[in-house]
């Protein structure tokens, strides 16, 4: 159709590109695409539809029909109560509910747990309760995983366990490390940061990292002070060096107009107060000191050292039958990219010195949407998906892409189908590595991926169950909403496995 001027030649073909869009809905600027106009003519004419009531704007700049407003009342949308039916039908078990925080929040001011902003997982005080439910947790396994920053790790110790943690994110991993090593001398962190600090006061900076955008992510006086502080951080290598490197971590999104809430962007507006990046190592040193101090008190109650391991979950390998218990959150359905959010800590701490290393590790981790094409070319097909559900799920959102004309990516069907691909063998892995009446406790949500409810909580147990694990229980921890369209109510949920 030929670009108008006027929003008044638009209606008739703007109603049946949106009919086709669906529940999925489009841009202005995808719409314009398809009626082969400017964005701006298209612009106007949703306006004028949107004043008479009949499209209207949900998340993310989407316009839809005002018909496909209320997903869950339409015969051709499945959610989340159909699920939960089938669930109960099929496997027996009711969501419940479970009680207690269990976001990552509250870590922000826990001892040891605030040392690096790890913005995703699960809350210490959830851990926790996790241990106290499972009984004398003292002298027993626990492993995490997906360790990220070592929550379960930490606190798995100082309940007097043996604690393992598996992380492929080498700034988690490194974080993860050094928050469970309680024997670190306080005094000797001391002072191995005050030899860090003269040496940056009195030495040259560091050139920047190979990242594109540094010069725009950091104030021109943070910047330098940090590149001063990165050529005087001691090498990796032993505890208080890793410890001091951890510190620096620690402060540069603080000291950047960046902030992870959860992704990684720009914070709007002015910062909350400016701070001079040595003077913010300073205090994360001192916070550091004073939490090793607290831990010391507790000395007689701690687990071993804690086990630390740099692998790929799916190919982890772990004697049968040694470990009690299992606490951790994976990914979830076409969740972050872990390597975009973190690609800071990444670049600053030399784990990363190009895009093409960013690239080699976004290929180790769980399936999320960034993913090249050569990664999900294998997994396209419908036929033995990991569970009978996800076949009809994967269809609906080829379909619902295909009928839309114009989505962020054609293969989204195959990146849901690789990320449950990728849970089948850490869930194999898992349940040969539990002790008989061993627990796997997993915190998971469910999704709304084009158009399509995916309840990625009760698909994880399904699998599970098909593994040979019993399904002791699935409780609801919290509602959310979808990023995709914010009326659209969506939970996060405790699963709890058991090997008989």
């Amino acid at each position: 159709m030929p670009s108008r001027s006027g929003s008044g030649a638009f209606p008739v073909a703007l109603r049946r590109a949106l009919v086709e869009s669906g529940a999925l809905g489009a841009t202005a600027r995808q719409l314009a695409t398809r009626l082969a106009s400017a964005p701006g003519p298209i612009e106007a004419a949703l306006d004028e539809l949107a004043v008479r009531g009949e499209v209207l704007r949900v998340g993310r700049g989407l316009w839809m029909l005002r018909a496909y407003e209320d997903l869950v009342g339409r015969d051709d949308f499945e959610g989340p109560g159909t699920y939960e039916q089938r669930f109960l039908r099929e496997n027996g078990v009711r969501l419940g509910r479970w009680d207690g925080p269990i976001t990552f929040r509250s870590n922000e001011t826990e001892p040891v747990h605030r040392w690096w902003p790890y913005v995703q997982g699960f809350s210490a005080e959830f851990v926790r309760g996790v241990l106290v439910h499972g009984g004398e947790i003292r002298g027993r396994t626990v492993l995490d995983p997906f360790a990220g920053s070592g929550t379960t790790v930490v606190e798995a110790r100082r309940a007097g366990a043996r604690a393992i943690g598996v992380e492929i994110l080498p700034p988690a991993l490194l974080a993860a490390r050094v928050k469970s090593r309680f024997e670190l001398s306080p005094t000797a962190l001391v002072s191995a940061a005050r030899r860090t600090i003269r040496a940056a006061e009195r030495g040259p900076a560091d050139p920047a990292p190979f990242l594109h955008r540094t010069a725009q992510q950091f104030d021109p006086r943070a910047l330098r002070g940090l590149l001063r502080l990165r050529r005087a951080l001691p090498p990796e290598g032993t505890p208080v060096a890793e410890a001091v490197r951890v510190a620096f971590g620690g402060i540069l999104i603080p000291s950047s107009r960046l902030h992870r809430s959860p992704c990684l962007g720009y914070a709007r507006g002015p910062p909350a107060e400016t701070i001079a990046p040595i003077a913010r190592f300073e205090r994360r040193i001192g916070e550091m000191r004073d939490d090793l101090r607290t831990l010391g008190a507790d000395r007689a109650r701690w687990g071993p050292p804690a086990r630390l391991i740099a692998q790929d979950a799916r190919s982890l390998e772990l004697p049968p039958g040694s470990v009690d218990l299992v606490v951790t959150s994976p990914p979830y359905v076409n969740g972050m990219d872990y390597v975009m959010n973190y690609k800071l800590d990444l670049a600053w701490l030399g784990y990363a010195h190009s895009y093409a290393d960013l690239a080699a590790l976004r290929r180790v981790e769980v399936a999320c949407d960034n993913l090249p094409r050569s990664e999900t070319a294998a997994h396209l097909g419908l036929a033995g998906a990991p569970d009978p559900w996800l076949g009809t799920i994967l269809s609906r959102i080829r379909d619902n892409v295909r009928r839309k004309g114009t989505y962020r990516r054609d293969d989204m069907h195959a990146v849901v189908r690789k990320y449950f691909d990728d849970l089948l063998p850490v869930l194999a892995r898992l349940r040969d590595a539990l002790s008989t009446g061993g627990r796997l406790v997993i915190v998971l949500g469910d999704s709304l991926l084009a158009g399509t409810y995916v309840p990625g909580d009760l698909l994880l147990a399904r699998i599970g169950a098909r593994l040979g694990l019993e399904i002791e229980a699935v409780d609801v921890a919290r509602r959310r909403r979808s990023g995709q369209r914010r009326s659209f109510e969506l939970r996060e949920s405790v699963v709890t496995l058991r090997r008989r």
